[in-house]
């Protein structure tokens, strides 16, 4: 049996003020023509396929036209499960009707797996959805303390008989070793001051584990145990990576595979000084600027988008910008406009005009003179 091992589709996510919705349809369509060139017989999802508990009716209709391409036109079967962002009360509604349409979408956890068989046998799919510890207290044992504690309650009673895959949304690590770098600024935590991680060691049985939450694609411990990473960028500090989709291939024994995944847009980080950046090389990306001035920028967001129209954002290399302590001291009273200008221009740039500017300056000034 062909797996592919989705995760992270954040359906509906914006970057600064863009919409990426546009971004997310080129790519689910690139997903949809692996899945058939590659015979993939099952799509996993391992949560967050919405970016938002309430998403827009623009993500709602993408995240169905693509299921529709899946199930309906290809005839595949997709396993998916709630992540932290999605709102599990949401996804359950009509679960009746996905499950006879071979969508089998779990929000809240199940202990039964959904089996599968091919030609080697059957094939156990635990989809364990993502589950607060609060919740987990509540509603499982009031003596879980953590993740570890969870997932050790949940996996107790799997016997492991057949071929065995899990489906989940957590923070997996060696040892559950917390590391506050593995999350970029793409990614919200799990918990809110306390140690999102969970010891992976408790998945080792498994034949292979399909995880969702971090955005990188990587496994933990052994390559059966594996993050698939989103399928596109949705952060700059991602810009230099690429991105990618996992096909494992599970027979008797298991075969993975990564396999490269085009992007209607990228994602670029452009650092030097301002000027040296309006010369440089015109883009449609989402660019994010680090300007290397040491003085701030008049609409410097305004003039770089007149070039690079997915401006997202302006960040200053020097932050000492922002806390000049010089003051602008002008004698206002005793100086004309063109000393006045040239006054203020030196302030603000920490630099003299020029003697060409100067007098283009003064051309303008008796122009308006003239006009009044």
């Amino acid at each position: 049996m062909k797996l592919l091992h989705l995760s992270d589709l954040h359906i509906g996510k914006s970057i600064g003020n863009y919409s990426l919705i546009e971004d997310q349809r080129y790519a689910l369509k690139e997903i949809v023509r692996i899945v058939e060139e590659r015979k993939i017989d099952v799509v996993l999802v391992a949560g967050d396929i919405f970016d938002t508990s309430i998403p827009s009716s623009e993500a709602l209709s993408l995240y169905s036209d693509f299921l529709d391409e899946l199930i309906f036109r290809l005839d595949k079967k997709v396993l998916a499960i709630a992540g932290n962002h999605d709102s599990s009360k949401r996804l359950d509604i009509n679960k009746n009707f996905y499950r006879s349409n071979n969508y089998f979408l779990v929000s809240e956890l199940e202990r039964e797996p959904i089996v599968l068989e091919d030609e080697y046998g059957k094939i156990n799919f635990y989809l364990i959805p993502f589950i607060s510890l609060a919740k987990a207290k509540a509603e499982i044992d009031s003596d879980i303390e953590n993740f570890t504690d969870l997932y050790r309650h949940i996996l107790n009673d799997i016997s492991y008989e057949d071929r065995n895959v899990l489906v989940s949304h957590c923070y997996a690590s060696n040892m559950g070793i917390y590391d506050e770098e593995i999350y970029d600024d793409g990614q919200k935590p799990l918990t809110i001051g306390g140690s999102d991680a969970m010891d992976a060691n408790l998945f080792m049985e498994f034949d292979y584990v399909a995880l969702g939450h971090l955005h990188r694609a990587h496994f933990v411990i052994d390559p059966k145990i594996r993050y698939s990473g989103t399928f596109m960028k949705y952060s700059f500090d991602e810009a230099l990576g690429e991105k990618s989709v996992t096909i494992i291939d599970l027979t008797k024994d298991i075969d993975i595979e990564k396999i490269p995944i085009k992007n209607f847009r990228d994602f670029e980080v452009r650092r030097g000084k301002f000027e040296d950046i309006l010369k440089s090389e015109a883009s449609d990306n989402y660019i994010k600027f680090i300007l290397e001035d040491d003085y701030t920028i008049e609409n410097a967001m305004a003039k770089l988008k007149s070039k690079f129209p997915l401006a997202v954002s302006i960040s200053y290399a020097n932050k000492a910008v922002f806390s000049r302590e010089d003051t602008l001291d002008i004698d206002i009273e005793n100086k004309d406009a063109v000393e006045l200008f040239t006054d203020f221009y030196k302030f603000k740039m920490d630099e003299d005009m020029t003697n060409d500017e100067i007098e283009t300056l003064k051309r303008i000034i008796v122009c308006d003179q003239k006009d009044l």
